[in-house]
């Protein structure tokens, strides 16, 4: 016989299962802990990337509004100044012309102020009041007054200035800068062309 006590073997077994069970559950704490973390890691990522999205969807839809706003008045200058052309010439059969024609474009500049950078803002305000004062102080069918032609050309510088800073701002690629501005070609052709002269 030997002359080990029954209850060693038993505490020894008892301290294997012990220590079994504790590396299990240390190691299975442990196996939780990690998959947590990558678990989080990869939410922060998930999160990440879709406030990227939504930031690049903001940024699209922003971009839209601004090329919405900027063509908005742009169309509504030039119907402004169109309607100034047409008072001097006649072509409007009013020989006044309303007291709110310029409502329009007055209301789309307001719009454009909450898009546009400070430069723009500034042109399109330049552009709004020279196609204004050209059309107020214009006479009606009275092409010949000297101060139309001045008036108007006034209108065409700021209002090259507008369209040069709004194709700026939505990002409109320039292929030749030595190019005019669509719409200005025959213009500065005439101008380069007495300027070499």
């Amino acid at each position: 016989m030997s002359s080990t006590p029954l209850w060693v073997p038993l505490v020894v077994a008892g301290i294997g299962v012990a220590g079994t069970l504790t590396a299990g559950i240390a190691g299975a704490l442990i196996a939780q802990r990690w998959a947590s973390q990558r678990e989080e890691k990869t939410w922060a990522r998930e999160r990440a990337r879709e406030e990227q999205r939504w930031a690049r969807e903001d940024e699209a839809r922003t971009f839209e509004l601004r090329r919405e706003v900027f063509e908005d008045f742009y169309q509504a200058v030039k119907a402004l100044a169109r309607r100034a052309y047409d008072h001097g010439y006649g072509f409007d059969g009013t020989s006044e012309l309303p007291v709110d024609w310029h409502a329009d474009a007055a209301a789309k500049l307001t719009r454009l102020g909450l898009y546009a950078d400070r430069h723009l803002a500034a042109a399109a305000s330049a552009a709004y009041g020279a196609a204004w004062t050209w059309g107020q102080h214009t006479e009606y069918d009275d092409p010949d007054d000297p101060e139309f032609y001045g008036r108007q050309e006034k209108f065409d510088q700021v209002e090259y200035e507008l369209l040069a800073l709004i194709r700026q701002a939505l990002s409109v690629p320039e292929g030749d800068l030595s190019l005019p501005l669509p719409g200005y070609a025959f213009e500065e052709r005439a101008a380069n062309e007495d300027g070499q002269s």
